[in-house]
């Protein structure tokens, strides 16, 4: 199968960029008047090292808000505070640490 929409120079070109990042397949994009992500989505097909922009970073795991409202009755000796879990986590939060 050919691929028309991609010359042999213009493989080699991509190929000569290696290893191409976001900003090389934006200009290499420009210069052979291609979008970039098709230029990154060739490269990818031709085997050529493409590295991608990392994941942004994970939340930190914090405790749900029954999970401290359950804590806030431990606390302070009692089965239930119904409406405490409709607070905000911050001053359920706040309200737990001055609890301890």
């Amino acid at each position: 199968m050919t691929d028309v929409n991609y010359t042999a120079e213009m493989v080699a070109q991509i190929e000569a960029a290696q290893p191409l990042d976001l900003a090389k397949a934006k200009a290499l994009g420009a210069q052979l008047d291609r979008g970039y992500r098709s230029i990154i989505a060739k490269a990818k097909r031709e085997g050529f090292e493409y590295i991608s922009k990392p994941a942004p970073a994970k939340k930190k795991a914090a405790p749900s808000k029954a999970d401290m409202v359950a804590a806030i009755c431990a606390a302070i000796d009692t089965d239930e505070l119904d409406g405490l879990e409709k607070a905000t986590g911050s001053a359920l939060n706040k309200l737990l640490s001055n609890l301890k």
